[in-house]
């Protein structure tokens, strides 16, 4: 595969860069010199022909090899100053050598190498990868439209008693994707107080039930995680008493598993509902109401392959035949058709098409069709996009994956190929939406542009997945062999020794933790010294555990602790994402000033806890890969310090002191992404004062924050703003202006002004979506040049909100608005903008109204 030669080529690199070759002797560093000369001649190769798989396989092992013996090296070096490991190099480079005279064998004449092609990398073409999906596209639901309604019915139809209704049928037929369309459904959404979803799968355990139940309804603490079953039963109980809920239970494998959480819902004669998704028939028998979901005729298949490949175009004439024929084949099978469907649309091309349908009619009928439908949409992959998926294997089928998360953990193993004028991480999103294109993920959550927030794998496609990266020596994911490993850690290892589980764990690579929380650190862990990836943000620690430096290999680190990280954590020599958690009672974190000596930097993330800055011993190091840096304590940060971080696209401030020195974050020319929050006991109110914005900016959250009047018209002239987030913040109704430490204080008005907003001609031009959670706001007038593209609004928790104005139901792009918790007065206006917007005919509006 391309990208395990491009790992090891940023390995090498890394190596050679001038701030690690305290670790190499001249000897070692031509011997890496000349390695990546020769890993960089193979590269070139790839780009230029098709290397037969034994080749191919043998380049891949190498790779592997190459690296385990670069970073077993760093570690001796770093720790003990003594290795012996790059001896193994002579070794490693007579197994190129032989790769390259086999590759030459093949092809006669031998490839024409281009020189300077020698040292770029790999190059991916851009367009390769698909577009975003279109959200209308993203559930399609074909054969059940008129289910949806009668199903909507009963859960919506006025029977007081607490009822069951069961959604039956085979995996992949469209369970889940039917409980959601009618879980989101505008009428359900309005009938409802609370709204919960959990999934089951088949690694029940009750706790997880639990607090995937808290989760759901945002109660969920990390004093509750801590807490016995019986407790957290009585938060939920607590909750849901008295209130007329929908509970969405996905994916029940065992009739038990259901009795037991049954008992934990209240039946308060109100109209609540629990919808089931299921694979057995014995539940259902225990419903009130069961659907059993059918196989697709033939025409209904047709049509779910035609909206996969062709979206809201037609079908041309040429491909009619030959698609009914593989829609045949596919005997039914929604999932097997949505999976194949992401094949074909790679090319369109008869020819193609008929390869296609020839591969599935292979296929023996059942069950195995099915699975061997799934397998080819894994085998017409491309291969840089193969290791992506493989990696997927490594969650719980059941679990929602960060988009984010998942392309930080991608670009730290080393599987992004590297395009021009690219980050690691555009790219690894493009290779998201290529797999998201080709239905081997699921979206579950977009924001108002389509970009995916959340993502999940179907669990047939997991067991693909995993089975493919066993096949492949790809990696190991918690082998039943593996010493002492809880079944909550996954431990990740590539090796094509598949019978010395020790041995395999010695190569492991990532250790992710996803149980519930705890304080303990599994020791076999800190023992694995070539980790890359440890995520244990889950574990709560009141120290930080010393034995993690040793782990000098890390490329990516969470994990949740109350104490100070060490000077020492230096030593990651390729650190490139610092998450930090926070327990309950902890709000600072110190970094240490070596952190900014760290050249690989990419993503520092605080989740609640704030960061200290602490300058540098006057080492000017300029961090050109850090993108994201939350949440940073003003204090001690200067304009010269923002000057360090050039391509930052993330950025998150902290002020609980008074400022006096204007912040110019419109020095930051690639910020997209600013969160302001303030210690609202202690921050002066003119905070905000002091900040300037750069015209990049997309999304901006002000939080815990006081907004003086007109600052918002500074905001609204942001050309590129596209997500507004408004939260726990005050209006104040004084203009102010920064002041110096000599100023006089302002005195205030005698008559104490009502906070208002008042938006100006032209402001707001790309707004999408804005979102005013817990304000004191009163009056909100807006005329009717403001927000021309605003689709989505959120009024939230707003009590002292007289209207919202009602031009906004005139914008021609909205299609949302979403009250909740806020004053009646609002509530009234809400409705009443949807009351004229439908006597003129605009059935797009959708309000939703949440009366508390």
């Amino acid at each position: 595969m391309a990208y395990a030669l491009e790992s090891l080529s940023m390995i090498l690199k890394q190596v050679l860069n001038p701030y690690n070759q305290q670790y190499l002797i001249l000897d070692h560093k031509l011997q890496i010199q000349s390695l990546l000369e020769k890993v960089n001649i193979l590269k070139n190769y790839l780009t230029t022909m098709e290397i037969i798989d034994i080749l191919e396989s043998r380049m891949v092992i190498a790779s592997q090899r190459g690296e385990d013996i670069i970073e077993a090296h760093m570690s001796d070096r770093i720790l003990s100053s003594i290795s012996t490991h790059l001896l193994d190099l002579k070794y490693l480079m007579e197994e190129f050598d032989s790769i390259k005279d086999e590759i030459l064998k093949e092809f006669d004449p031998p490839p024409v190498l281009l020189p300077h092609n020698l040292n770029s990398p790999l190059v991916v073409s851009s367009s390769s990868s698909s577009p975003d999906p279109e959200p209308s596209l993203g559930n399609i639901l074909v054969g059940m439209e008129d289910r949806v309604d009668q199903l909507r019915d009963v859960i919506t139809r006025q029977q007081s008693q607490l009822q069951e209704i069961a959604i039956v049928g085979k995996g992949g037929m469209g369970k889940t994707t039917l409980a959601r369309k009618l879980y989101n459904d505008l009428s359900v959404t309005n009938h409802f107080d609370t709204r919960l979803w959990i999934t089951i799968s088949m690694n029940f355990t009750l706790r997880d039930s639990l607090l995937s139940l808290l989760e759901s309804l945002r109660k969920l603490t990390s004093r509750m995680q801590r807490e016995s079953d019986d407790e957290l039963v009585k938060h939920i109980y607590k909750a849901i008493r008295g209130t007329r809920y929908l509970i969405v239970v996905d994916d029940i494998w065992q009739i038990g598993e259901w009795q037991v959480l049954r008992r934990f819902f209240p039946d308060d004669g109100n109209g609540s509902r629990i919808l089931l998704t299921t694979r057995l028939r014995s539940v259902a028998r225990h419903s009130t109401v069961a659907h059993y979901v059918r196989f697709l005729t033939l025409d209904e298949c047709w049509k779910l392959l035609c909206l996969k490949v062709f979206a809201r175009e037609h079908c041309p004439p040429e491909f009619e035949e030959i698609g009914k024929r593989i829609c045949e084949l596919c005997n039914g099978h929604p999932l097997t058709i949505i999976v194949i469907a992401g094949i074909l649309l790679t090319s369109k091309t008869r020819h193609f098409w008929e390869f296609v349908a020839e591969n599935i009619k292979s296929i023996s009928v059942g069950l195995k069709s099915v699975i061997e439908a799934l397998n080819m949409g894994y085998n017409h992959l491309p291969h840089y996009l193969k290791p992506c998926f493989l990696y997927m294997g490594a969650f719980r089928e059941d679990r929602e994956i960060g988009a984010s998360e998942i392309i930080r953990l991608w670009v730290a193993e080393g599987f992004i190929i590297p395009i021009a004028n690219k980050t690691l991480e555009e790219t690894a999103e493009d290779y998201l939406r290529a797999l998201i294109h080709r239905n081997l993920l699921m979206v579950c959550e977009q924001d108002t542009n389509g970009k995916v927030k959340t993502l999940s794998i179907h669990g047939l496609l997991r067991n693909v997945s995993k089975k493919f990266a066993a096949k492949e020596n790809f990696l190991m994911v918690n082998h039943r062999g593996a010493p002492n490993i809880p079944k909550d850690t996954m431990i990740m290892c590539r090796s094509e020794i598949n019978d010395d589980i020790e041995l395999m764990m010695t190569l492991a690579r990532s250790s992710l933790y996803f149980g519930p929380a705890s304080n303990v650190l599994n020791p076999v862990i800190l023992g694995l010294r070539l980790l890359r990836i440890l995520d244990v943000l889950k574990i709560e620690l009141h120290q930080f555990p010393m034995e993690i430096l040793q782990l000098v290999n890390l490329r990516y680190l969470a994990f949740t602790c109350r104490s100070a990280l060490p000077p020492s954590i230096s030593r990651f020599w390729n650190l490139q994402t610092l998450i930090i958690g926070r327990l309950p009672s902890f709000r600072a974190f110190a970094l240490p000033s070596q952190v900014w000596e760290m050249t690989q930097l990419r993503h520092i993330k605080s989740k609640k806890a704030c960061i200290w800055y602490c300058p540098g011993n006057g080492k000017n190091i300029i961090q050109e890969d850090l993108q994201t840096l939350t949440n940073i304590q003003l204090c001690g940060v200067t304009n010269e310090v923002l000057e360090k971080f050039p391509n930052l696209k993330k950025l998150g401030v902290f002020c609980n002191v008074a400022l006096y020195d204007v912040f110019d974050l419109a020095s930051l020319l690639k910020l997209e992404t600013l969160k302001c929050s303030s210690d609202w006991s202690m921050v002066t109110r003119d905070f905000l004062s002091y900040l300037t914005f750069p015209p990049s900016l997309k999304k901006l959250t002000l939080s815990l924050c006081k907004i003086p009047l007109g600052f918002m018209a500074t905001v609204g002239s942001l050309p590129n703003l596209e997500q507004l987030k408004l939260q726990k913040s005050d209006f104040i109704g004084i203009e102010l202006e920064p002041i110096g430490p000599e100023s006089e204080p302002i005195e205030p008005e005698s008559e104490p002004i009502e906070p208002e907003w008042e938006t100006r001609e032209g402001e707001f031009p790309r707004l999408i979506s804005l979102l005013m959670e817990d304000l004191n706001l009163v009056h909100w007038t807006s005329c009717g040049t403001n927000f021309p593209r605003l689709k989505r609004l959120v009024v939230r928790e707003c009590c002292s909100l007289e209207k919202i104005p009602c031009n906004i139901g005139y914008i021609p792009t909205i299609e949302l608005i979403e009250v909740d918790e806020s004053s009646p007065s609002v509530l009234a206006s809400a409705m009443r903008i949807e009351k004229e917007q439908k006597d003129l005919g605009n059935e797009l509006l959708q309000v939703v109204v949440y009366r508390s």
